[in-house]
């Protein structure tokens, strides 16, 4: 005699809702036969195609594949079915490496952040690095995040995960020599395919950890230190954000780089 479970019965074995199992008939992927009482009664049939159910959806495919696949079950469609989503899994896998590698870079780049000697002027060579920029005036944080969710439309992929990892503002080098040190012009994100390029050479740097109203203390220390070191400052400076608001709501967390580029240095005298 055939065994028949009850709709009660199947849920539990299965830990699922009666709502489910109802869902799935709705659907057309169980067909349980209705008893004189009209009670759901399900056969070892129907068993059988909860555990195919079971195990595609598993695999995130969409119902109605199931129900597709379900009407036409063979060897074949097996095969065809499994290797489609093996496809789709590797696309996943491959996309799930991407967003680890973004998450150990964003930790490695905060680890190097609270790293960097605090208040002290560097000289440092670096390379042209190509950007993202948009050119537009603000003084409030409030007029940057517009002008931020601008420059996430040219690669959204690559920020993916918190913190800005290479966005900056610029600052204007008059108005810092004036004493006006969060006169922004426009903001940057560094990124490979960028369409404007900073340029190599010598920069002084000076990072520090905190509100980014300390400009007002450490940009004259930079005009300074290239003053004591016979240096021109050329050029906007730049704010970088090492850590900001997208990782801590604590201002104190924050940690900012401040670069300024400089002028070739005169060769020396030989005479």
């Amino acid at each position: 005699m055939e065994r028949y479970y009850k709709v009660g019965e199947l849920a539990k074995l299965y830990g699922v809702s009666p709502d489910l199992l109802r869902y799935y008939e709705k659907k057309g992927l169980l067909h349980p036969k209705r008893l004189e009482n009209g009670y759901r009664a399900y056969s070892v049939r129907e068993v059988w195609r909860l555990n195919v159910i079971r195990d595609l959806r598993a695999l995130d495919l969409p119902v109605e594949v199931i129900a597709r696949y379900l009407e036409d079950h063979s060897a074949a469609t097996t095969r065809t079915l499994l290797e489609d989503e093996l496809a789709l899994l590797d696309e996943q896998i491959a996309r799930l490496q991407t967003l680890r590698a973004g998450v150990s870079r964003r930790l490695k780049a905060a680890d190097r952040a609270y790293a960097r000697p605090q208040g002290v002027c560097e000289l440092q060579t670096l390379p042209p690095r190509r950007c993202h920029s948009l050119a537009a005036p603000y003084r409030t944080d409030a007029e940057m995040d517009p002008l931020l969710q601008e420059l996430r439309r040219f690669d959204p992929e690559h920020l993916y995960v918190w913190g800005n990892d290479g966005i900056g503002s610029y600052l204007s080098l008059a108005s810092a020599c004036k004493g006006r040190c969060q006169d922004y012009t426009g903001v940057f994100m560094l990124h490979p395919a960028g369409e404007t390029t900073l340029p190599g050479g010598d920069w002084l740097t000076l990072t520090y950890r905190g509100p980014n109203s300390q400009n007002d203390e450490f940009l004259p220390r930079l005009l300074a230190e290239a003053k004591a070191r016979g240096r021109t400052p050329d050029g906007p400076l730049l704010e970088v954000l090492l850590v900001d608001i997208h990782s801590s709501a604590n201002d104190a967390d924050h940690v900012t780089e401040l670069q300024m580029p400089l002028a070739p240095a005169e060769p020396a005298d030989e005479t």
